[in-house]
């Protein structure tokens, strides 16, 4: 099926404008996140990993958003804002993942702040994967998303 773009004034991005396919977009991207991670993971690329990690919630929950209000999602990146934005309230535990998988959007981003996040235990690196995929898999139900 084809379906309209258009450019967006951020950027210069080009967004369609077809609401399914911009959330499958999303999910897609989503998706290959979670796979790129597992691959920086298997690679002792621990920090990478939980940066892909935060990523990949970080798509998903656009996805939710851009199926929710049929717009584009908002241009931010902290995970626990998207949640309140999309009025969803995660079990405990999934928000304690959701909040520490947060951490990792700056680490790669600011080289001071690298340092304190940086990540060389592998149990460490396998807990936050681990976690990552449990939360995406709530958020894909909660956000009555089909995976890609």
């Amino acid at each position: 099926m084809a379906y309209g773009i258009y450019k967006c004034k951020h950027k210069g991005l080009i967004m369609p404008t077809n609401k399914e396919q911009s959330v499958k977009n999303w999910l897609y991207n989503a998706d290959e996140d979670i796979k790129s991670a597992k691959i920086m993971l298997k690679a002792g690329r621990y920090t990478w990993c939980a940066f892909i990690c935060q990523q990949a919630i970080e798509k998903c929950l656009k996805a939710g958003y851009t199926k929710k209000e049929n717009k584009i999602p908002p241009y931010i990146h902290k995970l626990e804002r998207l949640c309140q934005i999309l009025d969803i309230n995660p079990p405990e535990e999934i928000m304690n993942s959701i909040i520490e998988i947060d951490k990792y959007y700056i680490a790669t981003r600011y080289p001071a702040y690298k340092e304190s996040v940086n990540i060389s235990d592998r149990k460490k690196a396998e807990n936050l994967f681990i976690s990552t995929k449990r939360a995406y898999e709530w958020l894909l139900q909660e956000l009555k998303l089909k995976k890609i």
